[in-house]
C-alpha cells in the first residue's frame, strides 16, 4: 500500500507549490508511484498529492475536494482546474468522501484542501483508507 499526503508533497515530492501544473516531479516518486500502478498496488493520496497522480498518470481520476470555493471552504478549488488541464478527470467531492479510480487503483480525498472542522478531514481520510484496503 502506498499513501501520501500534506503540502510538503508539493514542497518537497515536486515542484508543484511553485510551479503549479508545469511542476517536475521528484525521480524516485515518479518512479515509485509507476512501480506500484505497473504491479497493480493500490495507491491513497490526500489533500495535494493527487496532483501526483495527475502529473505520472495521464487520464487518471483525482478529487481535491470542489472546483469552486463553496462557502469559501475550498480557497486552492483552481487546483481542479488544472488537473483537468493536465489531461486529467477532476471528482468533486465532499470533505468527508473519497474517490476512488478502479481502473488505476488510485483513492483521493481532499483532506486539509478543504477548510473543515478536523473531524470531517479525519472522516475523509478513513473513507480513503478503508478504500485502499479494498482494492488491496
Amino acid at each position: 500500500l502506498f499513501f501520501l499526503g500534506g503540502f510538503g508533497v508539493a514542497k518537497n515530492l515536486c515542484s508543484w507549490a511553485v510551479d503549479g501544473k508545469n511542476c517536475t516531479v521528484n525521480e524516485h516518486v515518479n518512479s515509485t508511484l509507476q512501480a506500484f500502478h505497473s504491479a497493480k498496488k493500490p495507491i491513497g493520496l490526500c489533500c495535494i498529492s493527487p496532483v501526483l497522480a495527475a502529473k505520472v498518470f495521464p487520464g487518471c481520476e483525482v478529487t481535491v475536494g470542489q472546483d469552486k470555493n463553496v462557502d469559501g471552504r475550498f480557497p486552492d478549488a483552481e487546483t481542479a482546474s488544472a488537473i483537468a488541464e493536465l489531461g486529467c478527470k477532476h471528482i468533486c467531492k465532499n470533505v468527508n468522501e473519497s474517490h476512488v479510480d478502479k481502473a488505476n487503483k488510485i483513492v483521493t480525498t481532499c483532506a486539509f484542501m478543504c477548510k473543515a472542522p478536523l473531524h470531517e478531514i479525519f472522516d475523509g481520510i478513513g473513507t480513503m483508507v478503508q478504500e485502499v484496503l479494498k482494492l488491496a
